[in-house]
């Protein structure tokens, strides 16, 4: 499954989804688990009934424990443990993602109240780290955060190495873009303590990297060779913006929009990506990270009711 596929699938669930809340205020666990989470996983591409993928109540070591679900391999081994919530329950912490996690010897757990989506990685001794946490309304902007949930990947130690490498590569972006003097050295040390905890593995190496190199390549042209003309301004000065900054243009076509801060910007979503994103930079505007863009521009079209490719 592609990115671009899968944000389009995150996007309809999204639609579902939100129906569902706005329409059942007092939802229980229960309805959580048949009207939301049942619906997500088949968005990734799981049937959850297939016993062979998808384990309801699954049994942990301690007697008595359940799993409200296991997702399993393609040799039929938990990897990935769901913990669905009541909406207003508390969120959860390490220690007991850590405990759910070990009684099924699973890497991955997930913790969801249906509205807000946290996905924490365990490993052996080292602290249980939340890979993201995300509402439900970002699920469809970060879809390459969730590549590595694809039935496709089955939770392999390939997919596991994706998840992880998509969130460290996500806080990278972030560090560098708070603050893009940091050194490698400096950027390890930060997500060791803040998403990868451990020894520096080859997995987080190459994501500190790939993300290094991803914002160079966006950051190309604050170098003076590649200044903007005239009053175009440098990505570092550019003011981050997300989907809800956007509302229909009112005297234009439809996928045409304006921002909600200032009515004199203006983007026509009917153009391809590039055209888009181009029109933002000239605007004095980007996206939160270099890998949300195609999110942004998804949710814009998706609102507009254009079709999911990048021309109408």
């Amino acid at each position: 499954m592609e990115a671009s596929d899968l944000t389009r699938r995150m996007g309809d669930f999204y639609l579902v989804a939100s129906e569902v809340l706005r329409d059942v205020p007092e939802i229980t666990d229960q309805q959580v688990k048949h009207w939301i989470l049942n619906p997500f996983l088949v968005s990734l591409g799981w049937d959850p009934h297939d016993k062979k993928q998808v384990y309801l109540d699954f049994p942990l070591k301690a007697e008595g424990i359940k799993a409200d679900y296991a997702l399993l391999d393609s040799g039929g081994q938990a990897r990935l443990l769901i913990d669905v919530r009541k909406p207003k329950s508390p969120d959860a912490d390490g220690e007991s993602v850590g405990k759910l996690a070990k009684g099924a010897n699973a890497p991955l757990v997930l913790v969801t109240n249906g509205q807000e989506f946290a996905l924490w990685f365990v490993n052996g001794t080292e602290p249980s780290t939340p890979l993201f946490i995300l509402g439900l309304k970002e699920l469809a902007e970060n879809a390459e955060a969730l590549l590595g949930l694809t039935v496709e990947y089955r939770l392999s130690d390939t997919g596991v190495s994706q998840l992880r490498r998509s969130a460290i590569r996500q806080a990278v972006l972030q560090i560098l873009e708070e603050n893009s003097e940091k050194t490698f050295d400096a950027m390890v040390g930060w997500v060791q303590s803040q998403v990868s905890p451990g020894s520096l593995d080859e997995t987080t190496d190459h994501a500190i990297r790939e993300a290094t190199m991803m914002w160079l390549n966006e950051e190309h042209h604050t170098l003076p060779a590649f200044a903007p003309v005239g009053d175009a301004k440098k990505h570092h000065e550019l003011r981050a913006t997300t989907a809800k900054d956007w509302e229909a243009f009112p005297r234009g076509p439809p996928g045409t929009f304006q921002y909600r801060f200032d009515t004199t910007k203006t983007l026509d979503i009917r153009q391809g990506p590039k055209e888009v994103k181009e029109s933002l930079r000239l605007q004095g505007l980007r996206t939160p990270t270099s890998t949300s863009f195609g999110g942004f521009y998804y949710a814009l079209r998706q609102r507009a009711g254009l079709p999911a490719g990048s021309k109408s």
